[in-house]
């Protein structure tokens, strides 16, 4: 009997349980029987996984490696105690990972196609990638994100942020000081790595302490709908947030432009924008459509002055 490939949990428990009542989420995802988006209640551990994402080797070693660091670091941040650089590298190894062990990422929703695999076929590259993108500590696009000022975003009291199956949005390439990255901690706030100035000196820039900032009230349904948006086919919210707005609101955009892969380039000032258009091929040529080209965006809190 063949050996069943991995159940890969590319949104990891640990990090969806705070979406969850005592027994389930809710989840809205993208029927490809009835061709509209539906909600359903989901048990605890049947979100953010999926078969035969990656290798056995590769789900342990995510597992053993890396999340059973993260985990005690995901706590700190909710209290919010201010992390040592040490775990601000492994807290951005794991926001890494997030971008690249999703199934829009690696795209077996496409006959096994994968993003890289589709890009590699269509301008003829042959070499191999040095290592597999999960996130490793020597990488040095990590302190891209480590170096980066952070904040924790605060929901109005009667709103809320969704998780969706692209966990990270990321609004450009990590290499632009520009680009901010938002990951929703639990329904009530979100991580973000925020906007830089031009000048910001990557490599030796000492981050401010993390601080939160409370949204004014219907703020954050702005950020949930570019969560919607750039989810491949589902998304979760707490059982208790199901209204008007989530029905209307993930019925009509959800995975309309999901997340781009844009780590697969690591562009120089001298070439984002031919990267963009890049990434927006390498997407239409592998999905079979035509997206529009990528509109960035950046959702309050910008960036401080005084680096």
């Amino acid at each position: 009997m063949a050996k069943k490939k991995p159940l890969s949990h590319f949104s990891p428990v640990f990090s969806n349980k705070y979406w969850a009542n005592e027994n389930a989420y809710l989840s809205y995802f993208y029927c490809q029987y009835e061709k509209e988006v539906k909600s359903t209640p989901q048990g605890k551990k049947q979100w953010g996984r999926k078969r035969g994402l990656y290798t056995w080797d590769v789900e342990r070693a995510l597992d053993r490696d890396l999340e059973t660091k993260v985990a005690p670091i995901y706590e700190k941040l909710l209290i919010p105690e201010e992390l040592i650089p040490s775990e601000r590298i492994v807290w951005s190894q794991f926001l890494m990972s997030q971008l690249v062990r999703t199934p829009t990422f690696i795209r077996y929703e496409t006959a096994g196609i994968r993003y890289e695999t589709a890009g590699k076929e269509k301008w003829g590259i042959d070499n191999e990638p040095l290592h597999d993108r999960v996130g490793c500590t020597e990488c040095g696009d990590l302190y891209y994100i480590a170096n980066r000022d952070w904040y924790l975003l605060i929901a109005y009291e009667d709103d809320y942020f969704v998780r969706s199956d692209n966990p990270v949005l990321l609004s450009g390439f990590v290499e632009e000081s520009k680009t901010c990255l938002y990951y929703p901690l639990t329904p009530k706030v979100c991580f973000v790595a925020c906007s830089m100035p031009n000048d910001w000196p990557v490599f030796t820039y000492k981050p401010k302490n993390t601080y939160g900032h409370r949204m004014d009230k219907g703020a954050a349904h702005i950020l949930n709908f570019h969560l919607a948006r750039a989810a491949s086919e589902s998304l979760i919210i707490s059982p208790g947030c199901k209204g008007e707005i989530a029905d209307r609101m993930f019925g009509d955009i959800l995975g309309k432009y999901p997340q781009p892969p844009f780590t697969l380039h690591s562009p120089s000032n001298d070439d984002v924008e031919q990267a963009y258009i890049s990434i927006n091929e390498i997407m239409n040529y592998t999905d079979g459509l035509e997206y529009p080209s990528w509109k960035p965006f950046e959702a309050e809190p910008f960036y401080s002055s005084g680096v």
